[in-house]
This record gives C-alpha cells, sequence and structure tokens, in this order.
C-alpha cells in the first residue's frame, strides 16, 4: 500500500509539467487547423493600379509665368488731389473713353456705376491716408477688381488725367 502514493508524485508532477509545456506553446497543435491565418481580413491591403495616383488628365493647367507677365494688373491708382477734387475729374475721363457707360453716379459716395466691354463695376475715388486720392474698382460683392476691363478701365483714366 505504500506504493500508491509514491507512484502518484511523478504523475502528478509529470502532469503539471505537461501543462505548462503546453499552455507556454500557445495550442501551437491547433494552429494548422486554424481558417484565422488564411482569413481575408489578414491578407495586405492591396490597391488596383488605376488608384494610385489621381486622375489628373482634366486638371486646370498652371499659366506660364509669360503669359502672367502680359496681362495687365492694376489695383488702384494715386491721385495728387483730394476725392473732392478729383471725383469730377474722373468723370469727365469716363465720359471721353469709348465703350464706358456710366449707369449711376453718387458724389456723396466718390463712386461711379459704369458698365465697360460687358462688366459692370463701380469706380471709386477715395481719400488716401498719405494725402491726395486713390481710385479704385469694385465688383458688385466689394472685392477690388485688378485684371480684367475693370483695369483697362482704370489704365485708360489715368492716361486721361
Amino acid at each position: 500500500m505504500t506504493s500508491t502514493p509514491r507512484l502518484m508524485r511523478p504523475l502528478l508532477l509529470g502532469a503539471v509539467v505537461l501543462a505548462l509545456a503546453s499552455a507556454s506553446s500557445g495550442c501551437s497543435w491547433f494552429k494548422h487547423r486554424s481558417s484565422y491565418a488564411q482569413s481575408v481580413e489578414n491578407r495586405p491591403l492591396e490597391v488596383p493600379p488605376d488608384l494610385d495616383l489621381p486622375n489628373t488628365s482634366s486638371a486646370t493647367a498652371m499659366p506660364t509665368a509669360s503669359a502672367l507677365a502680359s496681362t495687365s494688373s492694376v489695383t488702384d491708382i494715386r491721385l495728387a488731389d483730394t476725392a473732392a477734387a478729383a471725383y469730377p475729374k474722373v468723370g469727365l475721363a469716363l465720359d471721353g473713353i469709348f465703350g464706358v457707360v456710366i449707369n449711376g453716379r453718387a458724389e456723396a459716395l466718390g463712386s461711379y456705376d459704369v458698365t465697360y466691354q460687358g462688366q459692370s463695376f463701380l469706380v471709386r475715388v477715395l481719400d488716401s491716408n498719405s494725402g491726395g486720392s486713390r481710385l479704385i474698382a469694385l465688383s458688385a460683392d466689394g472685392r477690388m477688381l485688378s485684371s480684367g476691363p475693370a483695369a483697362e478701365l482704370l489704365a485708360a483714366v489715368k492716361a486721361k488725367l
């Protein structure tokens, strides 16, 4: 009867060692049967060849430096007179330019509502902080116009003054 408990200790110790060895191996016995490693979610991302780079065939082309240099750009014109003195002179200059239609005048605001080459805008005479006055063109939404028909008209007014 004394041989049975002696035999149980080595068997119990062997079972504990076997349990620890199988737990530390991460159940490697079952990896070959698992479908997790072959699942679609574990594959690397594949991007179709036509989606690698954006399609720029219909993108807006950047203008060249020579094309930018050829366009006239005028923000404002400086005048020596005050706005009150320059306002009637600007009106006479606008009347003398072919193609200019003066739709309205507002002397209190120093502005002329004009149409030139199919574009309508305001031509304003404002007092300048540094003395004198300046002549600007404004769109219907209040933005300063510095190119196109407005710039051409400002240059023509400057030439007449």
